[in-house]
């Protein structure tokens, strides 16, 4: 199960990528099919959310398993690049994208085409920052889980 979320997880960011830079431009070109695309990128991150918060409890790698592996220490995890990506950035970073891109959304849905690009702009900058993209040491991920 914890693969399948994993992958499930990582189709989602996929999407997520997908819809941000398409909700951007139609925020620029003060299209009215954002409402519509704003939902979608809306639902996409509000799963991946969830799924994103199961795994960090529940995952035998990341997350609260290097807390209590590190037995609850955050002075050590802080100090631990690998740990502290997983425990603190990606996890925080990733409320905060979210956070912007619900907020977006709102803005979007009354068509206030200029705060949604912002906060879309916004969401999808601290979105790229915290991914473990492959080329990043010690916390890549694949491009695509089982490959």
């Amino acid at each position: 199960m914890e693969q399948g979320l994993l992958h499930l997880h990582n189709l989602l960011r996929w999407i997520i990528l997908l819809l941000l830079p398409i909700c951007l431009f139609q925020a620029f070109a003060k299209n009215r099919g954002i409402a519509r695309t704003s939902l979608f990128l809306l639902i996409a991150a509000h799963i991946t959310f969830v799924i994103g918060i199961y795994q960090w409890f529940s995952s035998s790698k990341v997350g609260l398993a290097i807390l209590k592996n590190m037995e609850y220490n955050f002075g050590a995890v802080m100090k631990d690049s690998f740990a502290r990506f997983w425990v603190v950035e990606h996890f925080v970073g990733m409320i905060i994208a979210i956070a912007l891109i619900t907020v977006g959304r709102g803005k979007a849905k009354r068509f206030q085409y200029k705060p949604a690009a912002w906060l879309f702009l916004l969401a999808l900058i601290i979105i790229i920052a915290v991914v473990p993209w492959p080329f990043r040491q010690l916390i890549a991920r694949p491009w695509f889980p089982g490959m």
